[in-house]
């Protein structure tokens, strides 16, 4: 016997406002999809495999960090590389400048450019980036060269050496000193003032070490430079010794005092380069090291998108779906609310 299914206008009512939140979720995925051309919910989607898209989503952060802060060692280091060659293109001019003149001129030009140099210097060294000091070592939330220093040490180099002969540097008495006098003074008591512990007490407050950056993820490389190294304390030193102003001392014993200040500039310019050679090493390794994160990243890359990806025109294609299909049954409930019994009542 044939029998006849009745569904009751209740069913018909409840039907299209059960399907519009479901396609209204799959219109919303659907769309997200073709924006970011991966699965709405990855984890839904990728089920177990999800660990493994995590990790790769893990690497990808790693390495992005990575460039990043190699992004900013590489601009400490070209800072500091700046630094340093105008540091050693003064000395050699300096070095050069005194080589051209007299002997007995020597002096009185070291002593008329002192003060300039020793300005340049303090304020090189006190250079940074990025909010870093650069030649205070790990020290980096300090300027390397002490406030007042360059005071302090004139002050020291003028009281060293009344101390040892008894009379100030501009005093005439400085004409009876001899040349092995001066030279013992120099290489000795005033020396020692560019040695440890007096360079930490006058001049400087920079750690001894310098500061290590990562590079990747099992490479690190130095990307600083103390400015507790000897060279800057040689270029200090020359500075302090041509501002002494021993104009009044005997021929024979201003050219030590020249001889000492151009070996002081020749040696630090040469400190200067093997300094630049040490970073520019660490350029190269941080360029060679991005070049094998960017591969990196591309391979990480094209793992996450053969996990994650959709094909958008699949996602378009099921968006649309879901919009008819929405439209649809706001069409059909639309009918429904314009039944009624009262209709086809006589």
């Amino acid at each position: 016997m044939m029998t006849t299914s009745y569904i009751s206008s209740l069913s018909l009512w409840n039907a299209p406002r059960s399907a519009t939140a479901r396609l209204q979720t799959e219109m919303a995925n659907a769309n997200q999809e073709v924006a970011s051309g991966r699965y709405a919910d990855v984890g839904l989607a990728l089920g177990g495999q999800v660990s493994r898209s995590l990790s790769l989503r893990q690497s990808a952060a790693e390495v992005t960090a990575l460039k990043d802060s190699n992004g900013l060692a590489a601009l400490r280091l070209g800072t500091s590389q700046t630094v340093l060659q105008q540091l050693q293109k003064s000395a050699d001019a300096q070095f050069a400048s005194l080589t051209g003149l007299p002997a007995d001129k020597r002096v009185a030009a070291m002593a008329a450019s002192a003060g300039d140099t020793l300005a340049s210097l303090t304020g090189l060294l006190n250079s940074s980036a990025s909010g870093q000091a650069l030649f205070s070592g790990i020290n980096t939330g300090a300027n390397p060269i002490r406030d007042g220093a360059v005071a302090d040490a004139k002050t020291a180099a003028t009281t060293a050496f009344q101390a040892t002969f008894g009379f100030p540097p501009d005093d005439a008495r400085a004409a009876t000193l001899t040349a092995p006098q001066i030279k013992g003074f120099l290489e000795g008591t005033l020396a020692a003032q560019f040695a440890d512990p007096n360079w930490g007490t006058t001049w400087s407050q920079a750690s001894d070490t310098a500061v290590t950056s990562r590079i990747s993820l099992g490479e690190t490389v130095t990307t600083s430079v103390s400015a507790n190294g000897t060279a800057f304390r040689q270029l200090a030193q020359a500075a302090i010794v041509s501002g002494l102003g021993l104009t009044g001392l005997s021929a024979d014993a201003q050219a030590v005092v020249s001889d000492r200040a151009m070996g002081l500039l020749s040696q630090a310019s040469a400190g200067l380069v093997s300094l630049q050679a040490d970073l520019g090493r660490s350029q190269s390794r941080i360029t060679d090291a991005n070049a094998r994160l960017d591969a990196q990243s591309a391979r990480i890359k094209t793992e996450i998108a053969g996990l994650e990806e959709v094909d958008p025109a699949e996602a378009q294609t099921r968006f649309t779906a879901a919009k008819t299909q929405l439209q649809m049954s706001y069409s059909l409930t639309a009918q429904i609310q314009e039944l009624s019994l009262l209709k086809y009542v006589a």
